[in-house]
């Protein structure tokens, strides 16, 4: 139970993803981390069961890492993503029950891969996991452009998972935006970054008694 998103735009790539984590109808964190950054220049979202998406995301961080160290240049995003697809397919008959984004910009360009639990990858320009994902889909299909501002491109990831908290029971509590593009890396987005966001998106949705 969750939303998350990510979708590229030029040559950035952008994330957004609720913070609740759930056990059942049990909300079982309100804060839950569920963008993690990988390296300067990759990410990754997940979705499922929590200790199993934290566990790859590890394992990927330390790939990445080693090779870097030992082949003195960055790994491309296809070949994580391969390297992911590889390490769940070899797993399936026991299999890790998360779904994962993986994107990043490498020197071939922006890239956005999903994987599934059983090692299934696609590359995709728009894409949500999750509960919520039927929501905040029907909300990029509507609004994606290719040629949005970086602005306008966290402004839409931010709005797609605020309506996908309104109606959908396991996501919600809070949201979080990143994106990555060539020139600054990867960068997330600090809770005072996010205030003007808030307002217009959730607040006026809060219920007041």
């Amino acid at each position: 139970m969750t939303t998350t998103i990510g979708f590229i735009v030029g040559n950035v790539v952008v994330f957004a993803t609720d913070t609740r984590a759930t056990a059942g109808f049990f909300v079982a964190h309100r804060t839950a981390k569920k963008i993690h950054k990988v390296s300067d220049y990759i990410a990754m979202t997940i979705a499922g069961r929590v200790a199993d998406a934290q566990a790859l995301v590890d394992l990927m961080r330390a790939n990445v890492r080693h090779y870097e160290v030992t082949q003195g240049r960055r790994m491309q995003v296809r070949a994580l993503a391969t390297l992911l697809s590889t390490y769940m397919f070899y797993y399936r008959w026991f299999p890790y029950q998360t779904q994962l984004l993986v994107g990043g910009v490498d020197d071939s360009g922006p890239h956005l891969f999903n994987v599934d639990p059983l090692g299934g990858v696609t590359e995709e320009k728009v894409i949500s996991t999750g509960s919520g994902s039927p929501v905040a889909l029907g909300v990029l299909e509507a609004e994606y452009r290719e040629d949005l501002s970086i602005d306008e491109a966290v402004e839409l990831a931010y709005k797609a998972v605020a309506v996908a908290i309104r109606r959908d029971i396991g996501s919600g509590d809070s949201i979080d935006v990143a994106y990555i593009s060539p020139a600054t890396g990867y960068v997330e987005l600090t809770p005072a970054e996010k205030k003007a966001l808030f307002n217009k998106y959730v607040y006026p949705h809060i219920i007041q008694y």
